[in-house]
């Protein structure tokens, strides 16, 4: 009997020893599967940390965004650079361009992307967004012809001298050119004319940057007669909002339709340093340079070497600009305070 009870106390300790192993066994499973539950929730925290990189994709959608208009800032440009090429062959074709191209073509873009304000006869037109007047309310300002190719504009400083811009000479003889003056009308037969003898461009001058755009044409015959006067150089650079008067014969708008008369209208003056910043990896804008634009004026192709005036005194040359009244990108001239120096002493020593 003693027996009997011994054996059934040890299968009742046996199964109790079992049930606690059986026990332990489930507790530890029940342990991992936390683990892996706490991984898992790592896990979706890194998912939350993944979609703040999704989140960047959105940024990388900016990205792609940014990038278009960059491309489409390249195809404005070279629409541009072939515009300029067809309406001049002394325009800067480009800004490689780039604006810009890209912006990484931009950077190392030539201001080529930039057009000079000359044309071909072919493509007379006027000033963006001005209107007709009359020469004698601009007397100084003259035609200035190279043959039946192109027209630039020009002003009369001396009755036997005419300040134009330097792109428009640069790389051609003095007997290329001719001047007309004292006629609204563009090659009038009620004005008189010159044909020129001696051609001077400042030293500074390349095509490539536009820096210190003037040349300098000495006339066979001093002008003289109705609408014909002369201007004198302004002493010092227009300051940041004056009123400038511009005038010429040029385009009213890039790839615009001709015409014959005199059109005139007025800028104002472009701080130096947004200028600068506007036409950043385009081109360089320096102490022989000044800008001015505003309410979609400006000068345009044909209008190269016109004058720019304030009361009576000649502030600017005709120069350059990347289209015509472009938002962003107001008229570049030259700053004729800067190269009054170079003009006196070139008149002097060939007069």
């Amino acid at each position: 009997m003693r027996c009997h009870w011994l054996c059934l106390l040890f299968f009742v300790l046996l199964l109790d020893q079992l049930a606690r192993q059986s026990e332990a066994q489930r507790t530890r499973r029940r342990s991992n599967s936390n683990e892996v539950t706490s991984r898992t929730s790592t896990s979706t925290r890194r998912s939350a940390v993944q979609s703040r990189i999704v989140s960047g994709t959105s940024s990388s959608s900016s990205s792609n965004r940014r990038n278009r208009r960059s491309r489409s800032g390249r195809r404005k440009r070279s629409l541009n650079s072939r515009s300029s090429r067809n309406r001049s062959r002394s325009g800067r074709s480009s800004r490689n361009r780039n604006r810009r191209s890209s912006s990484s073509s931009s950077s190392t873009s030539s201001p080529s992307s930039v057009s000079s304000r000359i044309v071909d006869n072919s493509v007379q037109a006027r000033i963006v967004d001005g209107s007709s007047t009359s020469i004698s309310k601009m007397p100084y300002l003259v035609q200035v012809h190279r043959g039946s190719d192109a027209l630039c504009g020009g002003s009369l400083i001396e009755t036997n001298w005419v300040l134009t811009a330097g792109h428009c000479v640069h790389g051609y003889s003095a007997s290329d050119f001719y001047v007309v003056a004292g006629t609204s009308t563009l090659n009038g037969t009620d004005g008189v004319s010159s044909s020129v003898s001696y051609a001077a461009v400042a030293p500074k001058f390349t095509t490539k940057k536009m820096n210190m755009d003037a040349a300098l044409l000495k006339l066979d015959t001093a002008l003289s007669g109705t609408n014909v006067a002369t201007i004198s150089l302004a002493t010092h650079r227009p300051r940041a909002g004056a009123s400038l008067l511009i005038g010429g014969w040029g385009a009213t708008k890039e790839g615009g339709s001709a015409v014959k008369q005199l059109r005139s209208t007025r800028v104002t003056v472009v701080r130096q340093s947004k200028c600068k910043k506007d036409y950043k990896g385009s081109s360089a804008i320096t102490k022989y340079m000044f800008c001015a634009g505003g309410n979609h004026k400006d000068t345009c192709s044909g209008d190269s070497g016109g004058s720019v005036v304030k009361n009576k005194k000649l502030f600017g040359i005709t120069s350059f600009g990347l289209g015509c009244a472009r938002a962003n990108y107001p008229g570049v001239y030259t700053n004729v305070a800067a190269i009054r120096s170079w003009v006196n002493t070139t008149i002097a020593d060939n007069s």
